[in-house]
């Protein structure tokens, strides 16, 4: 991820005073042209002229000026002195001070304290040579999936994303959205991270910190949320690529604006034969690349009026994959249909939204012989879940004080249906699980300046939770549960302070409930007897910006009480035998620290290092596993970038992550060691709105550890990927 500061951009004057005139192009970091940007000129006699880029982010200026000011939303200004005539502007994203972030208030604001928010944006994932946006989002700070895997290659459901080292399982501990809809699966909380097509994207917000007074359940350890571009004006994007793997991706997104009705769609196809999952030193001839093939599309029409809004959204995804072996599968289909409106309400404006979902899931389960030279079939699951949610949200000012109230209510049906098959390959079944759950919640926050630097944000949330399994010999379970938060923030001249104690929860998913799966020879059973896990967190944080650049740091300090974690039963050489089961407690401590800094006029850097304490504390209900630290979390993680942008010659970016050793299970007897990797991509513009590009990810192929089953997996390999982007705005 990389943030940037306000800053200056100067270019070598050819002359103090210009012929009358001057033209130029505003482009962002990826090399593509902005429209609707302010520019304003100033002459040698400090009178000022403001103009706005066209379509094709051009400019002119009708007079001699001898500088020229750019400022757009959500990038940081652009100053050029002594412009030469055909000039181009480079905007880079705004920095950490100056982030406007949707997702932390429910309602665009730029951030006025040290709030652990980081946003990338769609000129960053341009630049950043990850090819999924998971991978794209380990960049950020503390963000961990249940394994190392990318979404390319890993099963959908070990893509369940945690922050700040609350983990334990392989369920989500983050609430993900898109457009303010979750992408979290409504049975098992995993994303399907493709879900949405890069073209449309805009912006990534990532907001650390339970948010459960806002969004309720699954907002545990904070909220993602996927922000694509609104059709409010005529414009096209695509991407084309291809590369190693036999890996060839598409993704488009167009809109069309006329007289207030709009209009988008998007769409994403992609396919590749993969990369092998299961180490070298222990691959047979049993083992496959993990391939995969998916599409996704997106239809958005409405229309735009006097202070009110009406948008239609309907979406469908099919994915099918190969999991490593011939008779390891898995594939998804989903459809979904969204509404969104908002207007004016009593001194204040409202938001509704609304959705529906249906999703059929299937999975094949094997064990493979301890040669890998074979493979037989143990299960077949599928899986239908129907997934209905709607709520409102209302906003005003009162006052010096800004209050937002909101309610909401979601329920989710589902129905897993397993096939069993003994070792002479004698099918059994069917076996029907899962249930009905329901959650309804409603909210309030304030926020109030105190004084001229110091704010005050209270917020509650109250919610009820039940589940009625389908089988009717398990009982039904319900909670009723409060969410409270408190924040304080002050500022002085270019420090910011910030500091804020909540309480979450997170109810167990469907498929944490009643529905196992097997990953090697590691069995995992579901527990139909789970209670929901609450969490109680503080945070502090201090920011800092100067000319030159900015950094912040975050302390935390967060107690899951009967966290929900994959506990070992027993362990032999053929099989592992694991039960979802509520531990007594995941402690997490840390620190997050970034920096940005502009080097010279072309040259950026950025950094990030977590460092995270997170072990399982009490010895009642889990004592085999008391002061181990938690799977999947590791004890330092972190990266670096850097970009050099000169728009007369290309783009270069570089990104380096490493992680720490961590473990893959619960009593820390599978080791996955520290590894680091690094990847680059360069970019150039070589006809207007037309760039291309070559991506290199893990240059050195680094060979790191993803998993042990207890075999070792693997992490995704050195690919290189070449390809064009295209705008037209």
């Amino acid at each position: 991820m990389v943030v940037w500061v306000a800053e200056t951009l100067a270019v070598s004057a050819f002359a103090q005073v210009l012929p009358a005139g001057l033209k130029g192009t505003v482009i962002d970091v990826s090399g593509l042209a902005v429209p609707g940007v302010e520019v304003t000129g100033r002459t040698a006699q400090g009178q000022t002229m403001v103009v706005t880029t066209d379509a094709d982010g051009r400019f002119a200026f009708e007079v001699a000026v001898v500088s020229v000011t750019a400022v757009s939303d959500g990038f940081a200004p652009t100053v050029v002195d002594s412009p030469a005539d055909g000039a181009r502007l480079v905007l880079r994203p705004a920095g950490i001070a100056d982030t406007v972030v949707v997702t932390a208030t429910r309602g665009a604001e730029r951030l006025p304290n040290a709030s652990s928010a980081t946003v990338v944006t769609s000129a960053e994932l341009a630049n950043i040579a990850a090819g999924a946006l998971d991978d794209v989002l380990r960049s950020t700070p503390g963000f961990s999936l249940f394994r190392r895997s990318s979404s390319r290659v890993a099963n959908p459901t070990t893509q369940g994303v945690t922050l700040r080292g609350v983990s334990g399982s392989g369920a989500s501990r983050t609430l993900v959205l898109a457009d303010g809809v979750p992408l979290n699966d409504p049975f098992g909380s995993w994303v399907y991270w493709n879900r949405v097509p890069q073209a449309s994207v805009d912006r990534v917000e990532v907001v650390r910190g339970a948010a459960g007074d806002l969004y309720g359940a699954n907002a545990l350890a904070g909220v993602i949320q996927v922000i694509t571009f609104e059709p409010t004006r005529t414009r096209a994007r695509a991407t084309l690529e291809g590369g190693s793997l036999s890996t060839a991706r598409g993704s488009f997104f167009g809109s069309l604006e006329r007289d207030g009705w709009a209009a988008s769609t998007a769409y994403e196809a992609n396919r590749t034969d993969g990369a092998y999952v299961v180490g070298s030193e222990v691959r047979g001839p049993v083992d496959t690349r993990a391939d995969s093939d998916y599409q996704s599309g997106v239809v958005t029409a409405g229309r735009q009026g006097n202070g009110w809004t009406v948008w239609l959204n309907g979406a469908l995804y099919s994915e099918d994959r190969g999991n490593g072996t011939p008779a390891q599968v898995n594939s998804t289909d989903w459809q979904q249909l969204s509404l969104t409106s908002s207007g004016n309400l009593a001194g204040g404006a409202w938001r509704a939204q609304a959705a529906s979902s249906r999703q059929d899931y299937y999975q094949t389960f094997t064990a493979v012989t301890a040669t890998r030279t074979s493979e037989r079939l143990t299960t077949e699951q599928t899986t239908d879940t129907d997934f209905r949610g709607a709520g409102m949200q209302w906003t005003r000012a009162v006052g010096r004080t800004t209050l937002v109230a909101g309610a909401d209510a979601q329920r989710t049906a589902s129905t897993v249906e397993e096939f069993r098959y003994s070792t002479t390959n004698v099918r059994s079944g069917p076996f029907f699980a899962g249930g009905v759950q329901q959650g309804l919640g409603g909210y309030v926050r304030t926020s109030t300046p105190l004084a001229d630097a110091l704010t005050l944000d209270l917020g509650a949330r109250l919610d009820w939770w039940g589940s009625t399994p389908t089988d009717t010999a398990l009982p039904d379970k319900s909670v009723v549960f409060a969410s409270p938060r408190a924040a304080m923030a002050y500022r002085v001249g270019r420090y910011a302070l910030q500091g804020a104690a909540y309480r979450a929860y997170r109810p167990p998913t469907l498929n944490e409930l009643h529905r196992g799966f097997r990953v090697g020879n590691a069995v995992t059973n579901p527990n139909p007897l789970l209670d929901p896990e609450t969490l109680t967190g503080v945070e502090g944080g201090a920011l800092g910006t100067w000319r030159w650049g900015s950094a912040r740091v975050t302390g935390f300090a967060n107690l899951l009480d009967g966290a929900v974690a994959n506990i070992t039963l027993s362990s032999t050489s053929m099989q592992i035998t694991r039960e979802r089961r509520n531990s007594d407690a995941i402690r997490a401590l840390g620190f997050e620290m970034e920096a940005d800094a502009r080097l010279t006029q072309t040259l950026s850097v950025n950094g990030q290092l977590v460092l995270t304490s997170s072990h399982f504390r009490g010895s009642v209900a889990t004592p085999a596993i008391e002061g181990n630290r938690v799977p999947q979390v590791p004890a330092v993680q972190g990266g670096l970038g850097l970009t050099w942008t000169d728009p007369r010659l290309a783009t270069l970016a570089v990104q380096a992550r490493f992680s720490g050793r961590q473990f893959d299970d619960d009593l820390n007897a599978f080791q996955l060691n520290s590894f680091g990797v690094v990847d680059a991509q360069v970019s150039r513009t070589v006809l207007h709105g037309v760039v291309g590009f070559v991506s290199v990810e893990n240059i050195f192929n680094v060979d790191y550890d993803a998993g042990r089953t207890p075999i070792r997996l693997i992490g995704w390999p050195r690919t290189v990927r070449v390809g064009i982007r295209l705008a037209v705005r």
